[in-house]
């Protein structure tokens, strides 16, 4: 073989291998739920401001960006105990709850969300494991973690005797449109 053919050969094999490994950028929206208990009963409150922007490379699972939920936006079906939650998040400091965007690594159809997320001030590093399937340029990823008041330095709400348990369970949903 020729060194020009070579070169060639080369050339071509490094640009397609660096167009596999493109990092594209896409648009999220969703919703975020979360799943909450004290000793009479268990609600969920759904939350569906979720917004951002994320860049992600499949090939390296390496991702930045930011994804953003309005804390003031959570309807658990009972104005009192959303009007409890806006008061333990603090909305009127603390408007919005983000997730600092770190990696999504994928295996098959399963993926883990890790970022630093920022709750009320706090800010705290999470992995959301779920499940991640692509419908065109299309993504949409369901997953969630468990977590506690603590964690974030909230005070659990409570009423007279009783109080909300720990853990809190936390789903997303989110879609993921490339740019």
């Amino acid at each position: 073989m020729s060194y020009s053919k070579l070169l060639f050969f080369l050339l071509f094999g490094l640009c397609s291998g660096l167009t596999e490994a493109q990092t594209n950028q896409y648009v999220i929206e969703g919703r975020v739920t979360y799943a909450a208990s004290y000793n009479l009963g268990r609600w969920e409150g759904t939350n569906t401001s979720v917004r951002g922007t994320v860049r992600w490379n499949s090939q390296t699972g390496e991702a930045s960006g930011q994804v953003c939920v309005e804390l003031g936006r959570f309807d658990s079906g009972n104005a009192l105990r959303d009007a409890d939650a806006r008061g333990v998040f603090d909305v009127n400091r603390f408007p919005q709850s983000c997730l600092d965007v770190e990696r999504l690594v994928q295996t098959g159809e399963d993926a883990v969300l890790s970022g630093t997320l920022e709750i009320s001030g706090t800010r705290r590093p999470v992995r959301i494991s779920g499940k991640l399937t692509r419908e065109g340029n299309t993504y949409r990823f369901a997953g969630g973690f468990n977590t506690s008041f603590s964690e974030w330095k909230l005070n659990p709400p409570s009423l007279l005797f009783l109080r909300v348990n720990d853990p809190l369970e936390v789903r997303l949903e989110a879609r993921a449109v490339q740019r």
